[in-house]
Formats: structure tokens, sequence, C-alpha cells
């Protein structure tokens, strides 16, 4: 399903409880971001390759996008 929305240059922005699949959602875009906030209070262990932002990152990324999908 995620195949059919997610391209590979499309960035992925991942909230909640789905920054603990953050392995999972890589397969689908090589632009995959997590929320700071999130993945402390989550206490996930990222990687050095992971890409982590507050949220006025989030929001600046939601502005400048043309299209955005939240589920």
């Amino acid at each position: 399903m995620l195949a059919n929305l997610i391209t590979a240059q499309d960035k992925v922005l991942l909230v909640s409880d789905a920054c603990y699949n953050n392995m999972q959602f890589k397969q689908f875009s090589s632009c995959l971001y997590l929320l700071e906030e999130d993945t402390t209070a989550r206490d996930i262990s990222l990687n050095k390759e992971d890409i982590v932002i507050d949220y006025t990152q989030f929001v600046e990324m939601t502005l400048n996008a043309q299209n955005t999908i939240t589920w």
C-alpha cells in the first residue's frame, strides 16, 4: 500500500509511534525524517543517517511542500 503512495523523492516525516518503524519506511523513501520530540519521548535509538527535525522544521517542511498526506 505505501509503495503506491510514496516515491523515492518524497520527504516522509514520521511522528508519534510511526518513529518505531523507521527502518521499514526507509525502503520507500531516501528522504526520511523523524520528529525529535517523538523519538526522545519513545527513547528510540537513532542511526547516524537518521534525520531528526524539530517542530519549527516540521512546519517549514509542510509550508514548502506542494502536497501533504497524513495518515
